[in-house]
């Protein structure tokens, strides 16, 4: 009991004398501890409160570590998109090297074509000159000796006629050697590029079985990780709603405790007062008591003094019980909008998974188209290469209409590669602004604009509107 007088002196602004025996024992040992249990239970809400607020800092640790998680996963996506395009750019060049070698061997053959032609004219020049030679000395036989050309003359027409059919059988030997060595050319020229063909077409389905493959396994592991991770999420989130619950149940029933120690304390209250009035009709009534009245009247002061202090500290009291009750709404407010946050950081999360699948199955279907513009433009080459097989006798015209028809084939995949950069600038302008509207979201809600955790992509386009492409 002296512990708590000394304790209650230390808590007083002044110093005050000390009360009876008798009073403390009736109720100031009450009211002591029941501002001891008061203060133990504002104690115990502190404690809850930096509880609930270390609860949040984890809450905001998880969801910074889930926003790098998305960010790292947005990077494998990209890492995989550049491979793919790596790929395409292989599968390019590639096209280029079988349409040079496609060149070098129209080059090979015309080069064969012109070398036959010319062997074949400086043949018949030659035997056009022995031709011209011998006839001019049968001329000048003839004008040295006309005696013996009338005599001769059957024979020397003999002669010529048989000298003709021995230069045109030569001349059809000679047409027909040719004709086999160029059909032997043609054939395996046409046998290296059904080869050719062949090993490329395989290669290119190899690469694109190997492409779908690795594409299929990493969505069904980054399914398989968010699912997880959702899960996870969901299970720790649950923890925290139903700790939550308990302790809001835990503070209405000490709530309760609190207003009934309350009602007690005003019950005392009105016990004293009666106390005082019982004090104040004995000092009336008897004269020959007037020094134990005065002491009693010493003691009432003290007494009304104490419990003027009472209903102040009963004032602080219901100031804290108060305070207590704006932290829980606030604690419940913060609750629910943590609860918010999730619902909204989930939604996105799954809004940034549809679009990853969305982009990843548009540049399948961009690059499934390319590879039917290829082969297409393969086919038509083919067709090329058999019209000029079929024309191997070519004169200057045919060889412009070839040259001619090669420009506009290079000029349509001069065309293709504009359309594919001006897609590419353009999807990438609509990405770009979808950031920035994202961004501008989270400035509205509050939220930093670099928890977003996504980087705007590099391109020559401008800050206008979606659909404008800069040049």
């Amino acid at each position: 009991m002296g512990g708590k007088k000394r304790k209650g002196k230390k808590k007083g602004k002044k110093e005050e004398p000390e009360p009876e025996d008798d009073f403390m024992k009736m109720d100031g040992q009450t009211l002591e501890k029941t501002m001891a249990a008061l203060k133990e239970k504002l104690q115990d809400a502190k404690i809850k409160r930096n509880l609930i607020q270390i609860e949040k800092d984890m809450i905001h640790d998880f969801y910074h570590n889930t926003r790098t998680e998305i960010k790292e996963t947005e990077s494998e996506v990209k890492n995989f998109d550049t491979k793919m395009q790596e790929l395409d750019d292989a599968h390019r060049v590639e096209i280029k090297v079988y349409m040079q070698k496609v060149k070098h061997l129209e080059y090979e053959h015309q080069n064969s074509s012109d070398r036959v032609q010319a062997e074949a004219a400086f043949q018949m020049k030659e035997e056009r000159t022995h031709h011209t030679d011998n006839e001019k000395d049968m001329r000048k036989q003839k004008g040295g000796q006309k005696e013996d050309y009338e005599r001769d003359e059957m024979q020397n027409i003999g002669e010529i006629e048989d000298k003709e059919k021995d230069l045109d059988q030569n001349l059809k030997e000679l047409q027909y050697s040719l004709d086999t060595s160029k059909k032997q050319l043609i054939q395996n020229y046409e046998q290296k590029l059904e080869h050719l063909r062949e090993e490329l077409e395989l290669r290119l389905k190899v690469e694109i079985h190997e492409i779908e493959e690795r594409k299929n396994q990493h969505i069904n592991e980054l399914m398989k990780h968010h699912e997880d991770a959702f899960k996870e999420m969901k299970e720790y989130y649950n923890d925290i709603t139903r700790e939550n619950l308990e302790l809001i149940k835990m503070h209405k029933e000490k709530l309760v405790d609190i207003r009934a120690q309350i009602e007690a304390n005003q019950k005392t209250v009105d016990h004293l007062k009666q106390k005082m009035e019982e004090l104040q009709r004995p000092l009336a009534k008897a004269q020959q008591n007037r020094d134990l009245l005065k002491k009693q009247l010493a003691t009432f002061d003290k007494d009304k003094m104490a419990l003027k202090n009472a209903k102040a500290r009963l004032q602080v009291l219901k100031k804290k019980v108060k305070d207590i009750k704006q932290e829980r709404k606030e604690l419940e407010e913060k609750f629910l909008k943590v609860e918010r946050e999730k619902e909204d950081m989930y939604r996105k999360f799954e809004i940034a998974i549809q679009q990853l699948r969305t982009r990843a199955d548009y540049k399948n279907q961009l690059l499934d188209e390319k590879l039917r513009v290829l082969q297409s433009e393969l086919e038509r080459k083919e067709v090329q290469l058999q019209e000029l097989v079929q024309r191997s006798g070519l004169d200057q015209r045919t060889v412009e209409e070839i040259c001619k028809k090669m420009e506009e084939a290079i000029e349509a995949k001069n065309s293709i590669l504009r359309n594919l950069k001006y897609s590419l600038a353009h999807a990438t302008k609509a990405y770009n602004d979808a950031i920035r509207v994202y961004e501008a979201k989270l400035v509205e809600f509050g939220i930093p604009a670099e928890e977003l955790g996504l980087e705007l992509l590099e391109t020559n386009t401008s800050n206008m509107p979606a659909g404008l492409v800069a040049a």
